[in-house]
């Protein structure tokens, strides 16, 4: 199976105001965010409850801790968010009930987390649907830590933004896009 496809952030851009359009729009975006922005996967959004992401006044926290059990090696980690990744958070806990322990990321109707298989198929159906051949469930995540090394970020900090344990984990995941393609073929001038 060939690897997801990474994309930038006019795709992601695009595909953010293609979620506008449809049902779950907030959850979708904020799931998505969190895969593109904050580079986790399925399994540890699916784990994440509204406690993890807010503080005790309410507002949305810099980071989450992510316990051992939440995570795909059974290490805990600290997973970072960014201003966008905080408004999707943000945008999303305001139209849920206050009760901290639900899942942030809920099946529609039911207040239950997804499994992290469903949303993967969730993230699958989404992509097929805004016509992006090639993505998966994988994509944001791919393209967090792609677009992290087209910007310059070392390849230690983005292992570890990315929670990986070896730097032979992290080189899947980056991928070397036009852009970076031509700027170093640019850089020899």
């Amino acid at each position: 199976m060939p690897q997801a496809r990474t994309i930038d952030d006019a795709q992601a851009k695009t595909f953010i105001a293609f979620l506008n359009t449809r049902r779950n729009a907030l959850r979708n975006k904020c799931a998505f965010a969190l895969s593109y922005y904050a580079g986790m996967r399925c399994l540890e959004i699916s784990a994440i409850n509204l406690s993890d992401c807010l503080t005790d006044k309410g507002s949305v926290r810099d980071t989450i801790y992510l316990k051992a059990h939440m995570t795909k090696g059974s290490k805990g980690r600290e997973v970072f968010l960014n201003k966008t990744v905080k408004l999707h958070i943000h945008n999303l806990v305001k139209s849920m009930s206050k009760d901290v322990s639900q899942p942030l990321i809920q099946v529609m109707g039911v207040r239950k987390a997804f499994t992290s298989n469903s949303l993967a198929i969730l993230f699958s159906n989404l992509y097929k649907d805004a016509g992006f051949v090639g993505c998966s469930s994988h994509t944001g995540r791919r393209s967090f830590c792609s677009n992290l090394a087209s910007n310059g970020t070392s390849i230690r900090v983005i292992q570890k933004l990315s929670g990986h344990r070896s730097l032979a984990s992290v080189m899947p995941y980056l991928d070397a896009n036009e852009h970076m393609v031509r700027n170093a073929v640019e850089s020899l001038s």
